[in-house]
């Protein structure tokens, strides 16, 4: 069976209430039946940490993997800088193969709620998230430009002003499985 891993951090690992859930995990499962879907999450894992855990998160054989750091490099107090942000993404997706990753950019947060999140930095980090997929040709999910396109963004969000709801979770999973298809 051939096997679709979703790596990042706790965006991608479904992050309700404190815990990682299977919400996007099942929901993309019921989408694509025929792949077995394995979610490798890790929260609070920045691009740094995702870099130095792939060997042991990513394993191949996979036909895909869907890439979705950044929201915690952008952080104030957790954060990586822009440039190093960069360069780990290319390790990344020069370690896994162009021809196999979907790249997910940080997502949207709200920094009046989460003083740690400043929107100028989100800002810099989707930034750079765009042009690593733009230079290597991956599709792309522009998770927090899809959020802020939505009327009242931040209800979209869990209390903590970081997570994504059930509504923001579905525009994840949505868009996202409309990249795999497309990809396969």
């Amino acid at each position: 069976m051939k096997k679709i891993i979703l790596f990042g951090d706790s965006i991608l690992a479904g992050f309700k209430d404190g815990i990682p859930t299977d919400a996007i995990t099942s929901a993309l499962q019921k989408r694509f039946p025929q792949f077995k879907i394995l979610n490798h999450s890790v929260p609070g894992a920045t691009s740094q940490e995702g870099l130095d855990f792939l060997d042991l998160r990513v394993k191949p054989p996979y036909d895909l993997v869907v890439l979705g750091l950044g929201t915690n490099d952008a952080s104030v107090k957790l954060g990586l800088s822009a440039g190093q942000y960069a360069k780990n993404l290319q390790d990344i997706v020069d370690h896994i193969g162009r021809d196999k990753i979907i790249l997910m950019g940080p997502s949207y947060t709200n920094w009046k709620v989460a003083l740690d999140q400043a929107w100028p930095r989100t800002l810099q980090f989707e930034l750079v998230a765009k042009e690593c997929a733009r230079r290597n040709k991956l599709p792309f999910l522009d998770l927090a430009g899809l959020l802020q396109k939505r009327p009242f963004p931040n209800e979209l969000l869990q209390a903590d002003g970081i997570h994504l709801n059930d509504d923001g979770n579905k525009i994840l999973i949505d868009n996202l499985a409309n990249l795999i298809e497309q990809k396969l």
